[in-house]
């Protein structure tokens, strides 16, 4: 039986390492980290189904990074972090000025972990709308997001480490290549020498090329 959301807070609070040792380290993040007991240990350890939201994954770090080095560009925009994981890259909207963010993920721990490393920093998280939508499977649900004609800032979706099979890269490519036809949206991607990036025709095929 998984643990509920309280339960699950004070778990990751007990058992995950608070570092900043990473490209950002003005953020500090509730991880899994050489340092924890964790790090060796088996799932059944673990009441928490894949924790990936407790590693500070490179597509993460580097595109917080560039948010957080790029304050100018994302100052009043309106954000959709997809996959937010740790909440870095939700974080780094927010410190540089994001009029609103969607931080989403289908791990409902996911969210809980981004809203105690809200709290660890010492940052408010008013301006984020927390979802556990599937939005490859409910479109509706984020092109509500981008739909408000009355707010004139720029849009960001947001993608980091998410590329991870070609599978999975294809559901991704078709969502953004749908949302794109009725927003106007920018689409900003961390994740480095990953496969499916890799490989020109996926960009062609979906119009990124």
């Amino acid at each position: 039986m998984r643990p509920n959301l309280t339960s699950a807070a004070k778990w990751i609070v007990r058992n995950t390492i608070i570092s900043n040792e990473s490209l950002t380290p003005e953020l500090k993040l509730r991880l899994i980290t050489i340092a924890s007991p964790l790090w060796m240990s088996t799932p059944d350890a673990c009441p928490l189904p894949d924790p990936y939201w407790a590693f500070y994954w490179p597509g993460g770090q580097g595109l917080s990074r560039y948010i957080l080095d790029n304050e100018n560009i994302f100052r009043g925009s309106k954000i959709l972090d997809f996959g937010t994981g740790c909440g870095s890259a939700t974080m780094a909207a927010s410190i540089c000025g994001a009029s609103k963010i969607l931080a989403n993920d289908i791990d409902k721990y996911a969210l809980v972990s981004t809203k105690l490393n809200f709290r660890l920093n010492n940052m408010k998280d008013s301006k984020v709308i927390y979802s556990a939508v599937n939005f490859l499977g409910n479109y509706e649900a984020s092109s509500a997001f981008f739909s408000d004609q009355t707010d004139s800032s720029k849009n960001y979706v947001l993608l980091g480490d998410m590329f991870y099979d070609s599978d999975f890269a294809e559901l991704l490519f078709s969502w953004l290549k749908r949302i794109q036809e009725k927003h106007e949206i920018c689409v900003l991607v961390g994740d480095p020498d990953r496969h499916p990036l890799s490989e020109a025709e996926y960009l062609k095929k979906y119009g990124i090329l």
